[in-house]
C-alpha cells in the first residue's frame, strides 16, 4: 500500500511538471469597445533556445483564419511570415476565437521595424485589426534572457 501511494505521488508529480511550459511573457495588447474585442499575447518558450515567438491572437469577430500579418509605421508596411500553431487555446467565454501563431524573432530584427510600429491582422472576413507593437521593448526583454 505504501509503495502504491509513493508511485502514485511520483506519477502525479511528473505529470504536473511535464505539463508546465515555462513561458516568458513579452507583450500583451488589447482593444475593447461595447461590441468589439481583440487582443494578442506575445511570449517565448523560456526553456527553448530557438528564436521562435508565440503569439495568441483573440477576437470576438467571426473568422476562420488570419490571412496576413504586417507591421505598419507611418506609411511603411512590413509583412511577416508566420505559421498557425496546432496548439488549442481556449477561454471560458465562448464568443472569443483564438488563433495561435508562431514566427521568428530574427526575422523581426532583420526587417528593421521601428519602435512605434503597429501590428496589423488581416482576417479572412475582410476585417483589418490594428494594435500597438513595441518591438524595442520586446527586443530588450529577449536580450536580457
Amino acid at each position: 500500500m505504501k509503495t502504491s501511494i509513493i508511485i502514485f505521488f511520483f506519477v502525479a508529480l511528473s505529470t504536473l511538471c511535464s505539463a508546465q511550459k515555462p513561458k516568458q511573457s513579452l507583450d500583451y495588447q488589447y482593444y475593447r469597445t461595447d461590441k468589439s474585442y481583440y487582443a494578442f499575447e506575445l511570449y517565448k518558450d523560456s526553456s527553448s533556445e530557438d528564436d521562435k515567438l508565440m503569439l495568441n491572437f483573440v477576437s470576438n469577430e467571426t473568422y476562420k483564419k488570419i490571412d496576413n500579418i504586417y507591421f505598419r509605421e507611418g506609411k511603411t508596411e512590413i509583412k511577416v511570415k508566420f505559421k498557425a500553431r496546432e496548439e488549442v487555446v481556449s477561454s471560458d467565454n465562448p464568443e472569443l476565437k483564438f488563433y495561435p501563431i508562431i514566427f521568428s524573432s530574427k526575422e523581426l530584427e532583420n526587417k528593421k521595424i521601428g519602435c512605434n510600429a503597429h501590428i496589423v491582422f488581416k482576417l479572412d472576413n475582410g476585417s483589418i485589426l490594428t494594435l500597438p507593437f513595441s518591438i524595442c521593448t520586446i527586443t530588450e526583454q529577449l536580450q536580457k534572457n
